[in-house]
């Protein structure tokens, strides 16, 4: 079949089949630094919530700077909204992009600013982790505003309430559920910084992301939040 007459079927011929799960209403772009963690505990909070893998796109792009990830997102929501107008999706109602701070961080602090004050990325959304994302699964365990020299030091500090983790296991679902703990903890360490005026080290906005997403769940499905 040619190109032509594939393309005279109209939107239709690409529209999904049945959703595993109704439409939450809303669509995500989440841009992201690493390969597996990140992605991997996204997507075990997907299906958790029980929101449809097309409305929360994660992606991992092959640079991993601020700014390269940054770009990354303006291209896709750019490419998306085109497609929007054709029918043939629906635009992101947020895009993310999420990546480290990991010390020595003083030329990764440079960029992520030039990053955030680029003129495209004015709607896009950061969720900015100090040392690491690791600090974020490490507030699932416990509450600590004590600085981390790097994301090593994070992940023996995580072991002790994930012994068996590793940048390619997926959260279990035990660990996952004391998400509303570690919401509570990140707002707390930003708090510490703002209240003592602190390098940032450590903290954390992963929770803004994941309390969107929660919002974007069926009122029975959303972890129950303070």
């Amino acid at each position: 079949m040619s190109k032509k007459r594939a393309f005279a079927r109209g939107p239709s011929a690409y529209r999904r089949g049945k959703p595993q799960f109704p439409s939450s209403g809303k669509a995500f772009l989440i841009v992201t630094e690493g390969e597996k963690t990140e992605p991997n505990y996204f997507k075990v909070l997907r299906d958790r919530l029980q929101i449809n893998a097309a409305e929360v796109e994660i992606v991992h792009p092959a640079g991993t700077d601020p700014i390269t990830l940054t770009k990354k997102a303006i291209e896709l929501r750019e490419a998306r909204r085109k497609l929007a107008k054709k029918g043939f999706a629906i635009a992101y109602d947020e895009v993310w992009v999420a990546f480290d701070l990991e010390k020595p961080h003083d030329e990764r602090r440079r960029l992520a600013e030039q990053a955030m004050g680029m003129k495209q990325a004015a709607e896009i959304r950061f969720a900015i982790s100090d040392p690491c994302f690791e600090f974020w699964l490490l507030l699932h365990g416990e509450y600590t505003t004590s600085p981390f020299v790097d994301c090593d030091s994070v992940v023996k500090r995580l072991e002790k309430h994930w012994p068996a983790y590793s940048k390619g296991q997926p959260p279990s679902q035990p660990f996952l559920g004391k998400l509303p703990v570690a919401m509570t903890n990140a707002q707390r360490c930003r708090e510490h910084h703002r209240s003592n005026e602190g390098d940032g080290n450590p903290s954390t906005k992963v929770d803004v992301l994941v309390k969107n997403l929660n919002a974007a769940t069926r009122g029975h499905l959303q972890f129950q939040l303070t």
